[in-house]
């Protein structure tokens, strides 16, 4: 959407605040897989894993919440709209970061 949509002329990509946007959102999707990663690869050495798990879990639920609002605040109006699957991942998002709340009560 970001290469498609166009302002001043010009696709809003190469806009420095969107392509900033989207490589933060690149490198916390890359931190949050190398994090879980490890945590797995942890598990399988059968070595203790609650602290790389918790650590995985924390970081995921705040990089995953962040990057569902800087996904629909990128398609603007868009990102409320089903035609972007953006919509569907941010409330599945939210839906999650209430029940883990539920959840430490």
């Amino acid at each position: 959407y970001v290469n498609e949509r166009v302002a001043f002329g010009e696709p809003i990509s190469n806009r420095q605040a969107v392509a900033f946007a989207v490589s933060n959102i690149g490198i916390e999707l890359e931190g949050m897989r190398l994090t879980t990663l490890r945590a797995a690869s942890r598990a399988d050495q059968e070595r203790d894993f609650s602290n790389a798990t918790a650590v995985a879990r924390q970081l995921c639920s705040e990089k995953g919440m962040a990057i569902g609002s800087d996904g629909v605040g990128l398609l603007g109006g868009h990102g409320f709209v089903t035609e972007y699957p953006v919509e569907r991942w941010y409330r599945d998002l939210r839906a999650a970061g209430l029940m883990e709340g539920a959840l430490l009560v």
